[in-house]
């Protein structure tokens, strides 16, 4: 009976042992497999776009994020150059014709993924240098890079047109931007210009339903100017839709429907909407 008991003590841990072994053995192979699905999934990973966009030559990225900001950049460029420089870690670019006033220099950062407008100044004659328009979104290189292989083609050519300038400096763009309009001391054609600015942009926006108008500059009980939007073409001369002011810190601003105060609608000279 001993005997039995131990052969059949025997033959039960074999099969243990042998369960235990094709258990591991299983483990083993799972682990196998997954570690080689884990790689074949790394390889089929595609590099990121905006590591391809950094890896565009200098001038290429500048005209492509001159693209963004200046449509005059847009491939083919007709009538211009895109001059652009890198300063202290800012990208300054320059469309410009070759000839006249009226070609703002922008100011850019770039960051990890996108590149961000900071501000821009542009030369206007007799009125000295002026806070150009400049939206301050930012601008993603994924959708840069996108843009170029779309029109690779294209973009290679414009590249002809395309040229660095060291004279876009850092300190040089400082130097205007400091030159600036007092906005306390706009003349009437530059209060009228700024405020079609700020109408244009509404409209671009879809704020508003766009509709032709005309702006008349006053002052008001305070000698603060005043420009009243007015309904062109309407059978009542004084139908106004409403008014800018700027206070005395040079401000825009704008009446709040149904309060007693004004919103502060831009700080500086040519600014659109408050940042």
């Amino acid at each position: 009976m001993k005997k039995v008991m131990t052969i059949l003590l025997c033959v039960l841990l074999s099969v243990t042992a042998t369960i235990a072994i094709l258990f591991f053995v299983g483990m083993l192979d799972n682990t196998e497999e997954n570690q080689t699905q884990i790689s074949k999934n790394e390889q089929k990973k595609p590099q990121l776009a905006e590591n391809k966009f950094d890896q565009l030559p200098d001038e290429l990225q500048a005209l492509l994020i001159a693209t963004a900001i200046d449509e005059r950049s847009i491939p083919p460029i007709n009538g211009g150059t895109v001059y652009y420089n890198e300063d202290s870690d800012h990208t300054l670019i320059n469309v410009h014709s070759g000839a006249g006033v009226g070609h703002p220099i922008y100011l850019l950062t770039k960051k990890e993924n996108v590149i961000t407008p900071i501000k821009s100044v542009v030369y206007q004659g007799v009125d000295g240098y002026e806070k150009a328009e400049i939206k301050t979104n930012p601008i993603s290189k994924n959708e840069l890079y996108a843009q170029y292989i779309a029109d690779k083609d294209l973009y290679d050519t414009a590249l002809e047109k395309t040229e660095q300038n060291p004279d876009l400096t850092l300190a040089k763009f400082n130097e205007k931007y400091a030159n600036t309009v007092d906005t306390t001391k706009l003349s009437e054609e530059q209060v009228k210009k700024w405020v079609n600015a700020i109408m244009q942009n509404r409209f671009e926006n879809h704020v508003l339903k766009e509709f032709p108008y005309t702006i008349s500059i006053s002052l008001d009980e305070n000698r603060h100017v005043k420009a009243q939007i007015n309904v062109a073409n309407s059978e009542d001369a004084g139908d106004s839709v409403g008014y800018f002011k700027i206070n005395d810190k040079g401000q825009l601003v704008e009446p709040v429907l149904g309060a007693d105060y004004d919103e502060v609608i831009a700080t500086e000279y040519m600014q659109v909407e408050n940042f």
